[in-house]
């Protein structure tokens, strides 16, 4: 039997032995480590201009620069202080004193015109006179309502009117006939009458009963109406 030869056994091939990568240097930053290593020169560079720049023109210059930014004025609040309120003093009105006129003796009538008011008789003399709201004879010079003076019972102030004995002697003649007189004579008969309208507003009757001028006195009734008292 024919052995064919085996082929020669070959080594196995070693693997080539691995290149090994180029080792890469380790990345740096040129520019950020030229930024912060040429940053003191700048700084140096600047310091130094700037230094020049003071040394030949002065600071005033800077500041007095027309770039320079303006200074701005301060700005001063001023504050008006609040008025204070003011209270006006009113002063009490003077205090006046009302003095109350004396109690009258003069009645004061009410009721209707045509009501009788009062009925007197008065006997009056020579330069004696009394007023109708008073019937008390005084003095002529203090009365000048009704008063005897010379042979005339006479008046300053009142109001005669002489009636005929035809004539009633009743409010309505007393008030509204207008034969005024300013005497009627003390030489009357007993039972003349005349009315007396007084400025108080007082009207009456007066109607001679009595006396007469040989007597030294007049014997009056005076019957006295309201009026317009």
């Amino acid at each position: 039997m024919t052995t064919t030869p085996e082929p020669p056994t070959q080594p196995p091939t070693q693997p080539p032995a691995p290149t090994s990568a180029p080792t890469s240097a380790p990345t740096d930053d040129p520019p950020r480590r030229r930024r912060f290593s040429d940053a003191p020169a700048w700084i140096s560079a600047a310091t130094g201009v700037a230094g020049l720049l003071l040394g030949f023109l002065g600071l005033p210059v800077f500041v007095h620069s027309p770039t320079a930014a303006p200074k701005t004025a301060p700005t001063v609040v001023t504050t008006t202080p609040a008025a204070e309120p003011t209270t006006a003093e009113v002063s009490a009105p003077p205090t006046t004193t009302t003095v109350a006129p004396p109690p009258s003796t003069t009645p004061t009538p009410t009721g209707n015109p045509s009501d009788v008011y009062k009925i007197h008789t008065v006997d009056l003399t020579e330069d004696y006179g009394f007023a109708l709201d008073k019937l008390r004879p005084v003095s002529r010079d203090d009365q000048k309502e009704i008063y005897w003076y010379s042979s005339w019972l006479n008046t300053d102030t009142a109001q005669f009117v002489a009636l005929d004995r035809k004539e009633p002697g009743s409010y309505e003649t007393c008030s509204t006939v207008t034969r005024f007189t300013d005497r009627f004579s003390v030489w009357s008969n007993v039972g003349d009458r005349f009315c007396i309208i007084a400025p108080t507003g007082l009207i009456a009757l007066a109607e001679l009963t009595g006396g007469g001028r040989d007597a030294g006195f007049v014997r009056l009734k005076l019957t006295i109406w309201r009026g317009t008292y």
